[in-house]
């Protein structure tokens, strides 16, 4: 079972990588501008023009002069005969002129025209003008001056038939496919010999940068020149089939989100979902679903979702797709009854750790022998609540592989651990502690209300959603502007939400949003951090600090009055641990084992938070976020990377791209992710960095890397924390939209596409 297709201008259907535009992370579709030397000749073009079945059948018809012969004659060296002169001999002029459209020497060209010598749409017995291969090569410059001096878009050249427009398509160069739809009488509708329009053949490059352009441009109902989104080919094959067969997910997510029809069927009564089953990509088996696709619908030999799948070899993937997406096998797969509802799972995961964490320390009373077997026992405890939890509350409203980070149950751990101390301090630390520690405990119901009233701000606020079009007007206006400065890739706009990037923003795959001056996804305040809660989220991990270090002053005051008090426990503390600490924590070992575990919990908690402190501040006064802060290694470590750019030469010069990270996270590596160890050890190595960097005049310096968004360590700090004039009263401030500082100066976020310049005092 094989979906095949003749390649006439091109090598081959690319098989997209089946990431996202980490945002999504990205398969390599797209076709790097040809340089002179590599111009596209004809006979590389006529050697990719067939399918698997013609090749074949080339290479045996190709050998049969030679089988039919006696052996004897093969050795035999034939008598020289004079070779006929090619239509490239007989017109020298035109030759040239098609190599110059090859190699776009845009003055040659001029040149051959201006002599009158050849017209603007001679050719070959091929039919293949000037116009074509300009077109393929994407020498932009050339293809406006053809088209201005009269070169036909619409001239059908070629094996098959094709228009210039066809054979940009198939190269996914939107850069030239813009330039035809948009100033020329290119008609998009037209099919080759394959009958593939415009569209079938962008989907093919796998180059998403052209698929949306032709959707927005063309596939609107408000559109000038109109093209059927779900046009079939010769073979009932809409484009949906078409991604759908390559997998690629960018393309399948851009077809469905302009109304692609998942119910339409080729002349073998495939749907677009049996097609996805060739490569098995979950992810596009997820679109499908989600977007209703009938999983029962059969095939003209009589076979279902499930027995292509199985055909596959994919039955098990198909299978795990629609159980995360909520179908119940046991009941013919339909949807799941659940016994709550998702807020109220959400609600009973934040809690859980409420009722686990007192449970679990209660347990361990070390100081009364068994230490280890207790602590074993409240270990196991508390693992099996989250188990628990994990088995029958997240899955009413979360089925994934690794649910645990991307649900609320850290959040109700630290809500937990912070509950538990606010009701030991009030109840038990407070009344003996505050005539002696007066202002200590004063200072600690400051902080209590600041990290208390940050943290669930920080939770609960949108943390910066940049807002995205609604008219596809506004968004083709944005690719326009992003093709006329040439940054029309996955570096400047964003394929999942449809929205022009602003700077430092990135894709939420939490909340499936583009994020503003996103700084990192925090599963510990279950929300991400954006421009619009990234002071509270500092804010809480200042006042969370504090709060600990008071926490254990205070305790440690009240074991030492309550051990100094009439009738207390103040026998001879000979036990190993004791040697270990002092008098007055190891009365409270002994004698207040809940309240002891509570407050070494907090000081396993203060690790990564201390951590997160170092991390966060050294990143504010280096002007970076968490995000970009991670990516700079891949400046060093993998500095070339696809982003599904085809920008001609003459427009790309002045382009700089910015760094992109593709690391994939192992189990290890998520654990480090959630204590911001890693982060740790990365500020560890720019700091040294810092310290050693070598003479950059000298050589290129791997340590030294410019950051645009680093205006010095004053500036950096006072950007973070005031919005406009800088004054005491502007660092209370939040911002309403996308607003924040950047170099003293107010910016929106959700428009901000280039960085203030630095002055002559800042350029380091």
């Amino acid at each position: 079972m094989e979906m095949t297709t003749r390649i006439d201008q091109t090598t081959k259907v690319e098989q997209p990588s089946n990431g996202a535009i980490e945002e999504q992370s990205g398969g390599s579709g797209a076709t790097d501008t040809t340089k002179d030397s590599n111009a596209i000749p004809l006979d590389v073009l006529q050697s990719k023009s067939h399918d698997t079945n013609d090749i074949d059948a080339v290479s045996l018809k190709s050998t049969d002069g030679v089988l039919d012969k006696p052996e004897s004659s093969l050795n035999e060296v034939p008598l020289s005969e004079p070779s006929k002169p090619t239509e490239q001999d007989l017109n020298p002029d035109l030759a040239n002129f098609m190599r110059y459209c090859q190699e776009g020497s845009l003055e040659s060209a001029k040149d051959l025209l201006e002599s009158e010598s050849i017209k603007v749409n001679d050719t070959f017995s091929d039919g293949i003008s000037g116009l074509h291969w300009a077109c393929i090569n994407n020498r932009l410059a050339l293809v406006k001056y053809l088209v201005e001096n009269g070169a036909d878009p619409n001239l059908y050249g070629g094996e098959l038939r094709a228009t210039p427009l066809h054979w940009a398509c198939r190269n996914g160069l939107v850069y030239i496919v813009q330039y035809l739809i948009s100033n020329t009488s290119a008609d998009p509708r037209l099919r080759d010999l394959q009958t593939y329009n415009a569209l079938h053949l962008a989907v093919h490059s796998s180059n998403i940068t052209l698929v949306v352009y032709l959707l927005l441009s063309c596939c609107d109902q408000n559109s000038k020149k109109k093209l059927y989104i779900d046009e079939p080919d010769g073979s009932n094959r809409t484009a949906l089939h078409w991604a759908s067969y390559q997998n690629d997910i960018f393309t399948v997510n851009a077809l469905l989100k302009f109304g692609a029809d998942v119910s339409k069927t080729d002349d073998s009564m495939f749907i677009p979902l049996h097609w996805c089953f060739m490569r098995g990509h979950k992810n596009v088996m997820k679109a499908f679903v989600d977007r209703g696709s009938d999983i029962f619908v059969k095939n003209d030999q009589g076979k279902d979702s499930f027995d292509i799948a199985k055909d596959m070899n994919c039955l098990h993937v198909w299978r795990k797709v629609l159980i995360e997406k909520d179908l119940d096998p046991k009941n013919n797969w339909a949807p799941r009854v659940r016994w709550i509802s998702a807020k109220v799972g959400k609600v009973l995961t934040y809690l859980a750790p409420f009722i686990l964490l007192p449970i679990s320390l209660s347990i361990c009373t070390a100081s009364k022998g068994l230490a280890f077997p207790k602590l074993f026992l409240a270990f196991s405890v508390f693992a099996f609540g989250i188990f628990v939890v994990n088995k029958t509350i997240i899955p009413t409203y979360l089925i994934d592989d690794k649910p645990l980070p991307k649900s609320p149950i850290l959040a109700g751990i630290f809500s937990a651990t912070a509950f538990w101390c606010i009701i030991v301090w009030v109840f038990k630390v407070l009344p003996a502690t505050l005539f002696s520690n007066f202002f200590s405990n004063v200072f600690m119901v400051l902080v209590i209300a600041v990290f208390v009233w940050s943290f669930f701000k920080a939770m609960f606020i949108n943390p910066g959603f940049v807002p995205t079009p609604t008219d596809n007007a506004v968004i083709l206006s944005q690719v326009e502007d992003l093709l006329s400065c040439g940054k029309f890739d996955t570096d400047h706009f964003c394929f999942n939400t449809f929205v022009r990037k602003p700077l430092r923003s990135r894709y939420s795959r939490h909340n499936k949003k583009l994020v503003a001056r996103f700084d990192h996804y925090c599963p510990w305040v279950y929300n991400e951090i954006g421009v619009r809660n990234h002071k509270l989220f500092i804010t809480f991990v200042y006042a969370l600090n504090l709060a600990i270090l008071l926490f254990t002053h205070l305790t440690i005051e009240y074991f030492d009055k309550s051990k100094d008090a009439v009738g207390s426990d103040d026998e001879d503390n000979q036990s190993f641990f004791c040697k270990l600490i002092d008098d007055d924590l190891c009365y409270g070992y002994k004698n207040h084992d809940f309240h002891f575990n509570l407050m070494v919990w907090c000081w396993l908690q203060y690790v990564w938070i201390v951590f997160l402190c170092l991390v966060q501040t050294f990143q504010i006064l280096r002007g970076l976020t968490t995000w970009e802060f991670s990516s700079l290694n891949s400046r060093i470590s993998s500095p070339a990377r696809s982003n599904h750019s085809t920008v001609p030469e003459e427009v790309a010069d002045s382009i700089t791209q910015p760094p992109r990270s593709d690391r994939r996270n192992n189990g290890m590596q998520t654990c480090l992710n959630l204590l911001g160890i890693d982060q740790f050890v990365l500020t560890i190595k720019m700091a040294i960095a810092s310290v050693f960097n070598r003479d950059r005049t000298t050589s290129v310096d791997p340590l030294y890397i410019d950051i645009p968004t680093d205006y010095g360590l004053k500036q950096n700090w006072l950007d973070f924390w005031v919005i406009g004039e800088t004054s005491w009263r502007n660092v209370f401030y939040l911002p309403i939209e996308g607003e924040n500082n950047l170099n003293g100066e107010v910016v929106d976020y959700y428009k901000l596409y280039q960085y203030p310049p630095k002055s002559s005092t800042q350029l380091v």
